[in-house]
This record gives C-alpha cells, structure tokens and sequence, in this order.
C-alpha cells in the first residue's frame, strides 16, 4: 500500500531526525546522569507533547502558514534561541562556580516538581531549534497530499510512540550506575560543555534566516 510506505518513509526521516543530538538529548543526558530520574522521565513527557503538537501542526498546515508569515517564522526560531541560551547559561554558571562536596552517587541538588520538569520538557520541545525546520521542511515535503484520516491519526501516534521510546531509552543509558560514577569526576567540566552547547546552538539560531 502507498500510504504504508509513505509512514515507513515518515518513520526513517523522523528516526534519523531523532538520533541527531540536540538540545532534547542534552538536557536529558545530564538530568539522568545527575541521578534525577523522576525529573528526566517527565522532561520525556513534555518533549514527547512538543513533538505530538509540532506533528499535528505540521498536518494541519504549519509549513505553509510559516512560509506565508516570514515574522512567525523568525519569531518561532528567536523564542527557541532565547530558551537555549537561558538553559545553557544556568548550565556554565553551575560549571564556574564553586566546587561542591559530593557523595558517591550524583543526586539532585533540589527537589523539583513534576509539573516543572513536564515544562521544561515541553518548552524544549516546542522550542528545538530543529524542530521549525524539520516539521516545516522535511517531514511536511513526505507527507501524502490528500491523505485520508487514518495515515493522519497514524503519523501522530507513530511520532508519539517514537519520540517516547527514543528518549526514554535515553534516560536509561545515562542512569548507568557506570556512567553516572564517571560523570561525577567530570561534572563541571560536562556542565560546561553542555551549557557552552547550548548556547552556541542559540547563538547559531539568532544569526540565522
């Protein structure tokens, strides 16, 4: 069937969309690897909503209307640059400031709400420096014109299904005990890396058209 093939292709595009590390990967692997699992795993939620809203946007016309609206467009790409530069800011300056006393194991700093990280990840999500340009561009160019409602519903649940599993398996493979015992010899170091990513890949998106 045409439309089969035509998810399988939305599939591999979104897949390779996926393992490119972004600001999603980022944030994750440092959450998991500092031992905040509870955080992480609501952070996925809200990526994972991003990505549905992001999905359901581009189906119902998104690419279009940001090609008509060249001020939304530019509006969308400056809100993301704003939040990474935001989130890789607190990143450097937990790297510059002084060493703290730490136990064995990495654990978070303060408590923090599930609501909260659910937000966190929503907003980065919705805010992915990718995400304008893939769903706008990429994903919206292999979508079927015509479609019936069943491929629709069955690209949403398919992005849903692979957005959740990627990056809860992210989760997993930072909360090693392993990797978490390495990290806490080169946190600040990471942090600072991470944090100078960050806002690099905002910087980049500023400057961009």
């Amino acid at each position: 069937m045409p439309y089969v093939s035509s998810l399988l292709t939305l599939a591999a595009v979104y897949l390779a969309a996926l393992a490119s590390p972004g600001p999603n990967f980022f944030i994750l692997s440092q959450l998991s690897l500092e031992g905040r699992r509870s955080e992480a795993q609501w952070t996925v939620m809200g990526i994972t909503t991003g990505s549905v809203t992001w999905a359901v946007l581009c189906l119902a016309g998104l690419s279009a209307l940001l090609a008509g609206h060249p001020t939304l467009a530019t509006a969308v790409r400056l809100v993301g640059a704003a939040y990474l530069g935001w989130y890789g800011f607190t990143l450097l300056r937990s790297a510059l400031a002084p060493a703290q006393p730490r136990r064995a194991v990495a654990a978070p700093a303060a408590a923090v709400s599930a609501f909260a990280a659910y937000r966190t990840g929503l907003m980065t999500g919705l805010t992915n420096p990718k995400s304008a340009v893939f769903w706008s561009s990429a994903f919206a160019a292999l979508l079927p014109h015509g479609a019936p409602v069943w491929f629709l519903a069955a690209t949403v649940l398919m992005v849903a299904l692979m957005s959740l599993g990627w990056h809860l398996g992210i989760t997993r493979v930072f909360a090693l005990p392993s990797l978490r015992q390495r990290y806490l010899r080169f946190e600040r170091a990471i942090n600072g890396i991470t944090g100078g990513a960050l806002l690099l890949l905002g910087l980049q998106r500023v400057s961009s058209r």
